[in-house]
């Protein structure tokens, strides 16, 4: 009779530690795969540029790219499609109906702010900065605008640099279109240029043209870029995304795999992008 019961008691507990281990196993599931549930093919939509991204041959490339795939391969999920639209106004519209899930790389404003759900996390801090001839780059500097007051500067028109920039009283000869500035520069015609320093770093690196330039530091402006989550869509725990999101660039910016993606597309430039953007 002693043993029965014994034997009673025994299965009770073991009843009972199996129900506590399935409800903690349930709970490590909610808790480790939130996003898993009634998932369906999560949309992420961009503009075509290189060498934040761009197809070859319908496969995506880019910088941008790199990133947000790693972050789903961290968060476990496989079902997802790139796609890259022909302007902005296109990709901001099908943010606002919901026909796309996350738009890569926007700025910020209150605008957007409106029908788009933003991270804490930036993944890039876009810069513009001055571009000069390498011979110069020791004898042309750039702290205050009075620096550059002896020498020609060229900028593209319709570009907004900064009203600072436009306002600064320099004498400033305007170019119709922006990817002239850096052969007027080479061809001694400017002294001084503004670009977009990601852009015309990788296509001087593309075109070889990049041991025949500097860019002068601190950046012209600077701005946090996000990969953002449109409101009006219907993915599944869009929060639990965006928390989850933020510890990964978290991750990847202290364990360096922020940096080997730049480094992939840029090189040894690339480096010198990361230190500046999260070292100074």
């Amino acid at each position: 009779m002693a043993r029965c019961r014994k034997f009673v008691h025994m299965a009770r507990l073991l009843r009972y530690r199996l129900e506590n281990l399935c409800a903690l196993t349930a709970a490590l599931c909610v808790i480790a795969f939130p996003l898993a549930a009634n998932a369906r093919t999560l949309i992420i939509e961009g503009l075509s540029e290189a060498p934040l991204k761009w197809m070859v041959d319908r496969d995506p490339r880019g910088i941008d790219i790199d990133i947000m795939t790693e972050v789903l391969n961290d968060m476990g999920i496989t079902d997802y499609r790139f796609q890259l639209v022909d302007n902005g106004r296109r990709l901001l519209h099908n943010a606002q109906n919901g026909s796309s899930d996350i738009i890569l790389t926007l700025s910020q404003n209150a605008e957007r702010s409106q029908y788009l759900q933003y991270p804490d996390e930036a993944h890039l801090l876009l810069d513009w900065r001055f571009a000069v001839r390498i011979e110069d780059r020791d004898r042309i500097t750039f702290s205050d605008f009075s620096d550059l007051a002896r020498h020609r500067v060229g900028a593209a028109a319709e570009y907004s640099y900064t009203d600072t920039f436009w306002q600064s009283g320099l004498d400033i000869e305007i170019v119709a279109k922006n990817d002239l500035l850096i052969p007027m520069l080479l061809e001694n015609r400017f002294d001084v240029v503004p670009v977009n320093y990601l852009s015309t770093l990788y296509e001087t690196l593309r075109n070889g043209q990049r041991e025949q330039i500097a860019f002068i530091y601190p950046p012209l402006r600077r701005a946090p870029y996000y990969n953002v989550f449109s409101k009006a869509s219907d993915y599944p725990d869009k929060d639990a995304f965006l928390k989850r999101y933020d510890q990964i660039i978290r991750e990847m910016r202290n364990d360096g795999r922020l940096a080997t993606i730049f480094q992939d597309y840029l090189g040894p430039d690339g480096l010198d992008w990361w230190q500046s953007q999260y070292q100074n």
